[in-house]
């Protein structure tokens, strides 16, 4: 199965078909599906109202329900018996967040948002009320001592992500185009001498004119006759690049919220050093053999069967093996057998899940490691990879 073809073929053939997707709006209908499971949901679990919440650009219900992407603080209260209303922070946010949302008619949240939320609530006559988000300890006391009784649908939430609409694969689809857009940039541009700071640098910059955003961008540079890290680090470092080193990304462009991910390890040099290459054949074993079960009706043992060449071959793992994708991080979350996430997932793979697939091959000294990956749709009949950068260990073009 040829899982991920060449820069120039892929890159190239798909651009006028994702750039006609990037001009399109979900259609009304696909919110409007998405406000029926919510309303149908709170029938379902005899609730009168919802509450969602989303602070410094963390939330995607939010977004999910009204295409607005939370900035710093929002506030979107649902009833079956009255209007929505979305309440955002800052003042100056409301413009945008008025063209944008849909259905929810927007709102300054005022000085003060829990106040302006416990208005709301006594005005519309709210008694069991369902939350999704992050509240603070403060928010939740508060909302319970008025006398509400509050159930979680944070669970519900995430398994209802879990499947993805046709508009949702299509957006998945820009993500992982503006994702190796970023791996070509990187390979193509990357000099001994530049800094880690410079990775993100090159990353972003090859998908800002097109309308992408910035999900993640994880970059370690170690070098590879004397490795210091195992695992791409979340912030990067004015480390010097040199000659010498392994680069270990993982990169997410995201669309509309919507990010593709796509994992590589890169060497500076055309000789990597022995364990690189050691490790990164046992790698792509391990994705090729994950890739190759992944199907509907897949179960998470026969995952973790289809990764055991990374034990049998004495390696271990830092990073989870796979893991649920658009819209957070979502389940199955699935940690290798030397190194669990939790109990394993009593999930079987579905169509339109959207799946990464990422070993990240270590050994005891937490000192080495090089990882691989991409971004998989679960298809009726198998599996789909969204990504396009080359399989297989990198040789940057300036070695």
């Amino acid at each position: 199965m040829n899982l991920m073809p060449d820069f120039s073929m892929a890159l190239d053939t798909e651009l006028e078909l994702l750039l006609n997707i990037k001009g399109r709006c979900f259609k009304d209908e696909e919110y409007l599906n998405r406000w029926k499971i919510i309303e149908n949901t709170l029938r379902k679990h005899n609730l009168d109202s919802l509450i969602i919440y989303g602070a410094e650009r963390a939330g995607t219900a939010i977004p999910w329900l009204t295409g607005w992407a939370v900035s710093a603080e929002a506030a979107l209260i649902i009833s079956l018996n009255a209007d929505p209303k979305l309440y955002v922070q800052y003042y100056n946010h409301i413009p945008q967040a008025n063209n944008t949302s849909f259905l929810a008619s927007v709102e300054w949240a005022g000085p003060n948002t829990l106040h302006t939320m416990l208005a709301r609530i006594a005005q519309i006559k709210a008694q069991k009320i369902g939350v999704i988000g992050r509240m603070s300890l403060p928010m939740t006391k508060a909302l319970e001592e008025t006398g509400c009784c509050l159930t979680s649908l944070d669970t519900w939430y995430q398994n209802v992500r879990m499947i993805k609409s046709p508009a949702e694969i299509e957006c998945l689809r820009l993500g992982a185009y503006f994702s190796d857009l970023a791996v070509k940039s990187i390979y193509q541009n990357v000099t001994p001498g530049m800094r880690e700071y410079d990775l993100a640098s090159l990353a972003e910059s090859s998908w800002l004119d097109l309308g992408g955003q910035a999900h993640i961008r994880y970059f370690i540079a170690t070098n590879m006759d004397n490795p210091d890290g195992m695992v791409p680090r979340q912030n990067t470092t004015g480390r010097l690049i040199s000659n010498d080193d392994l680069l270990v990304m993982e990169i997410s462009g995201a669309f509309r919220g919507y990010a593709g991910q796509v994992l590589r390890s890169m060497s500076m040099r055309k000789n990597p050093a022995s364990w690189v290459s050691e490790f990164h054949d046992v790698a792509d074993s391990a994705f090729s053999a994950i890739a190759s079960v992944l199907r509907p009706g897949c179960s998470m043992s026969e995952i973790l069967d289809a990764a055991s060449i990374i034990e049998e071959n004495g390696f271990t793992t830092c990073d989870d093996l796979i893991h649920g994708f658009g819209g957070g991080y979502l389940p199955p979350i699935l940690g290798s057998n030397s190194r669990p996430a939790g109990p394993i997932p009593d999930i079987n793979l579905a169509p339109n899940m959207a799946i990464v697939v990422q070993p990240n091959i270590t050994d005891g000294s937490g000192m080495r490691g090089v990882q691989t990956g991409a971004l998989f749709i679960i298809t009726e009949g198998g599996a789909e990879c969204l990504q396009h950068s080359p399989i297989g260990l990198m040789t940057a073009k300036s070695a």
